[in-house]
This record gives C-alpha cells, sequence and structure tokens, in this order.
C-alpha cells in the first residue's frame, strides 16, 4: 500500500514538473497581413465566389468575398431567384429555404447600396428535387 502511494506521489511531481520547460519553436515564421487588414489598403475590384449545397428545399450558400468585408464596408448581397428578388444579405453564409420543387436560377450580386452595384455577382442554377 506504501509502495503505491509513494510510486503514485512521484508521478504526480515528475508530471506537474514538465510544465515549465516547454521547449520554445526554432523557426520564426515572419507575420503576413491579414486579409482583414488589407481591403482597405487597395482599390481593387472586390471578388465573389460562391459555394453552394442542395439539401431538401433549402440551399446551403457560402460566399468568399475578396476585397471586401462585412463588418468595415456599407454593402449587402442582394439575392435574385429566378429573376427575382429574394433576399438581402449582410453576412458571407446563409440558407435560402423552402424554394418550389424544379430548376431555379440564384443570382448573387454585391451591393454598394440599394441603386448602386459593385459589378461582381455570380449565378448558378439548382435543381430542387
Amino acid at each position: 500500500m506504501m509502495r503505491l502511494l509513494l510510486t503514485t506521489a512521484l508521478c504526480v511531481v515528475s508530471l506537474l514538473g514538465c510544465n515549465h520547460d516547454k521547449p520554445k519553436p526554432e523557426t520564426k515564421i515572419p507575420s503576413q497581413p491579414r486579409a482583414a487588414e488589407t481591403f482597405g489598403e487597395t482599390n481593387a475590384k472586390p471578388s465573389l465566389m460562391v459555394h453552394q449545397h442542395v439539401k431538401g428545399q433549402n440551399v446551403y450558400v457560402e460566399c468568399i468575398l475578396s476585397g471586401f468585408s462585412f463588418s468595415t464596408e456599407s454593402g449587402f448581397l442582394q439575392i435574385t431567384v429566378d429573376g427575382k428578388p429574394f433576399k438581402e444579405m449582410k453576412q458571407a453564409a446563409f440558407v435560402l429555404s423552402d424554394l418550389p420543387k424544379g430548376s431555379h436560377t440564384v443570382t448573387i450580386e454585391l451591393m454598394k447600396s440599394k441603386e448602386e452595384s459593385y459589378q461582381v455577382r455570380n449565378t448558378f442554377t439548382v435543381e430542387i428535387i
């Protein structure tokens, strides 16, 4: 019994003693500016790439925007389904819910305001079964 207690105590002490001597990394990687830091630094036209996935009557959409940030700039995504305004979104990931069965053309356009577009859009077709 005494031997088990002594062995347990020795293990605990040795494990706790290793916390202060963690090795430091030997390589140094220069830090790159994050994408969020470079948005305001360029006058380049924003770009838009879209990933979508259909599940049931819902379309799960993820927009990858370059040169634009919802948190630092005014603007929104205008979602059009079959040529009709559907939603305005101020986030890059969203769900188009309860679309009727059939083929639908979805257009996502980056807007500066209700009247002015960045002239950046992506159109795709989905099939709801």
